[in-house]
């Protein structure tokens, strides 16, 4: 079945702010069967957002709104959609009471404005916001529906799991869409292209290559009559995936490898310093975006130019000999970066992020270098080098896989 997406925000026009809310709908509503046909994202201009209604009202049987429930006059979801329906807004005086609440628990009291969040019209009921001061609304005439959902993400992603989905599920009976994502490192696209090519082809399961920052990732989809089904279909495509791609796939999904890292040293009570040059920053970035983080990272330095180095131990001779890009340089990076914190390990990084060569040494060219009290080991990669950032988080996602395989081939 069919599903429209509209996303409302002058912001989200202006670039200020990321639609993430399409993106995550999007990978969310094949799992209850519906299938995405059209995301539309529309300032805050209410002929524009009843005209982008109207056009998805006639095409599809569930249109989904994220945006515009706010308080304000540029908020304008509910009265959009109480003119596609013909009807007129009023106030609800149960959401009403819960809005009032909502506010007495903070000791603030209610403006004036926010009475306008009680609104419901005959076609639609409230959808329990308990994160916001906005319900969303489920709204059902004529066998079709439009769900208006708030726009922050930590209001939109518990309303859709807890609300929202629940309710899809008991009144769809339709084909279930299920997917998942095999996140790999270290292979270009075109290799996994040329390695992939037995289990490409097929409508059921359909097997797509898409290039990320954090690598390239496959991603399968599976259709069938339930959930049970769908997930026999991609247990079939886990098994080959893991045969052909081996330690290739480092997670699937929403797999994060800085989580895992931390899982590991918390586990073990080991702790790490980092020491990064092309990367600048990005692996600390990765790591303290985790709660908890603290326990284990003792800290990170930027060393970006070679003075910088040489101000934190790195010998000037073998800067001088060998280059900063070079194996010798990452290897004493790394022992610095164990001994500067005092840590059980040590990251590092130098490398070529950008796209212009360096001596005789091509752009994307990655050092790694893993350290603890007895050994180092350093490895040399070569990232695809058109986007600056993409190099920067392959080789962030790259280092900290390398100390996850490096703690389990030394336990």
């Amino acid at each position: 079945m069919d599903a429209e997406i509209i996303a409302s925000g002058t912001e989200l026009l202006m670039g200020e702010t990321q639609d993430t809310n399409s993106s995550f709908l999007s990978s969310h509503l094949p799992s209850v069967g519906l299938q995405v046909r059209k995301i539309t994202i529309i300032g805050d201009d209410f002929q524009e957002y009843s005209e982008a209604l109207h056009k998805a009202w006639e095409k599809s049987s569930f249109v989904f709104t994220t945006g515009g429930l706010g308080p304000t006059k540029d908020d304008l979801t509910r009265e959009a959609i109480a003119d596609l329906v013909n009807e007129k807004p009023s106030v609800n005086e149960e959401q009403l009471k819960i809005l009032k609440r909502f506010f007495s628990a903070r000791n603030s009291d209610m403006p004036d404005t926010n009475i306008k969040q009680s609104w419901l019209i005959p076609s639609s009921t409230a959808i329990r916001n308990p994160n916001g001061t906005a319900p969303g609304w489920w709204v059902e005439k004529n066998n079709k529906f439009v769900i208006a959902m708030p726009g922050p993400p930590r209001e939109l992603y518990p309303m859709w799991e807890n609300e929202i989905k629940p309710k899809l599920l008991s009144l769809l009976d339709n084909e279930v869409v299920m997917t998942r994502s095999y996140k790999t490192i270290g292979l270009s696209e075109a290799r996994i292209d040329e390695m992939a090519s037995p289990i490409l082809g097929s409508e059921n399961p359909y097997v797509g290559i898409y290039a990320k920052e954090d690598g390239i990732h496959i991603r399968a989809i599976a259709k069938a009559k339930d959930q049970n089904k769908a997930l026999d279909i991609l247990k079939n495509i886990d098994n080959k995936v893991e045969h052909i791609f081996g330690s290739y796939v480092w997670g699937t999904d929403d797999e994060l490898p800085e989580e895992s890292l931390l899982k590991l040293l918390l586990s073990k009570k080991k702790t790490l310093g980092l020491m990064e040059s092309c990367t600048a920053g990005t692996i600390a970035n990765k790591i303290t975006n985790i709660d908890g983080s603290s326990n284990s990272l003792h800290g990170g330095l930027v060393s970006y130019s070679d003075a910088t180095k040489i101000q934190f131990g790195i010998n000037e001779d073998s800067i001088t000999k060998f280059t900063s890009i070079s194996e010798q340089v990452c290897r004493e990076m790394a022992i610095k970066a164990k001994d500067i914190f005092n840590a059980d390990y040590g990251i590092a990084t130098t490398g070529i992020a950008g796209n212009q060569q360096i001596e005789d040494i091509i752009p994307g060219t990655v050092f790694i270098g893993i350290a603890d009290n007895s050994k180092v080991k350093v490895s040399k990669h070569l990232f695809p080098s058109n986007n600056r950032n993409a190099v920067k988080n392959r080789a962030s996602t790259m280092a900290i896989l390398s100390l996850i395989d490096f703690i389990s081939e030394n336990i």
